[in-house]
Order: structure tokens, then sequence, then C-alpha cells
């Protein structure tokens, strides 16, 4: 009953907070914005949270796996970004794989990193359009990639995004996979045809 009030509280949260974070036809990928919006869903969690321990609702597979924490610092990075919203919506993170070369594709779109979290609590198709809204009132913005809302197939919810860091800015697909309860993060090369509007 808590657990469901919490995501209901933060889901409304952060589309309040995302009605400002589309992209205009041309606009460049985002620059790092203020943590304000994180703040404030970090603050609503808190006054949720206080109850430990493990509960029937959590992912078997996160305690099962050891956090990879990222061996690039790319992946460093994108988890510096990412791990902190996984944490409000899902309890914890882990990264529990990460490639370790880049992936030319047969259209020769170049994924430059490739990395899989484990999240706690076990995800439904809901928690992946709500972190998305949580991902667009952060620091994240929508991207011509794949669309400015996610799409749904499978048990899967699929979402691309940009975001920059002090170092540079990311192209992202961000895969939330309801059957392996996984989410999967792709960092493509920057200047892709597929970022800009055509």
């Amino acid at each position: 009953m808590h657990r469901s009030f919490y995501v209901f509280l933060v889901l409304c949260i952060a589309m309040i907070i995302c009605s400002g974070c589309s992209k205009k036809e041309g606009d460049e990928p985002t620059k790092y914005r203020s943590q304000a919006g994180l703040e404030e869903l970090t603050r609503q969690a808190a006054k949720q949270q206080g109850q430990g321990g493990g509960s029937v609702a959590d992912n078997p597979g996160f305690y099962s796996s050891r956090d990879a924490q990222g061996k690039v610092t790319e992946v460093r990075e994108l988890d510096g970004a990412l791990r902190p919203v996984l944490k409000i919506f899902f309890g914890d993170a882990k990264i529990i794989s990460e490639s370790d070369k880049p992936d030319i594709r047969p259209d020769a779109e170049v994924i430059e990193n490739k990395f899989i979290y484990s999240v706690k609590k076990r995800m439904t198709m809901n928690d992946g359009f709500a972190l998305h809204a949580a991902l667009c009132a952060v620091h994240f913005s929508t991207s011509p990639r794949l669309g400015s809302k996610p799409s749904e197939w499978s048990g899967n919810v699929t979402m691309s995004l940009f975001t920059s860091t002090s170092r540079r800015p990311y192209s992202l697909v961000i895969n939330v996979d309801t059957n392996k309860q996984q989410i999967t993060v792709e960092s493509y090369k920057l200047g892709s045809k597929y970022d800009r509007l055509m």
C-alpha cells in the first residue's frame, strides 16, 4: 500500500516537472541541468521510506548479482547520472554487465558503451514510463532517435534520451525489460543521422 502511494506520488511530481522537458526542432543535445528535480524526487521518496529489509515485490536477480560499478570512464559518468534516479524508483541498482569495446551495427551506427542494471524492486511496464518522466524531469531530454515518448513492446519499454556531463554529451537508448528484470543502457556515437530531426 505504501509502495503504490510512493510510486503514484513520484510519478505525479515527475510529470509536473517534465512538462517543459521536450525538445524543440533543431535543438542540440541538452546541457547539464540543475539537480533540483532529482532533489525533489529524493525528498518525496525519503518520506515514504523507513521500512528496511526485503519484500516479496523485490527482484531476486538483484540479490544474486554483484555490482560491477563501471570500468570505463564514460560508463562511470553515465552511472553517476542514472543511478540516483534508479535508486529512488527501485530502491537500489547494480551494474551487472558492461561491454568492453564499441559495437558497430550493420547500419554503421556505433554503440560506444553498453551496460546493464539489475534493480531491487520488481519492474512493471508502468515503471518504464514513470522512469522516462523522472529522467526527463532531472537532467535528460528527449531525442528523435526513437521519438519523444517511450515505446512499448513484448514486456519492454524503450526510450531515447540526451544527457550531458561536465565532460561531454551523450545519446542514449534505455530499455526496461520486465521479462528479464533488467535495464539496458546503450550510448551511441554522436553525430548520427538518427539523433537529428530529418
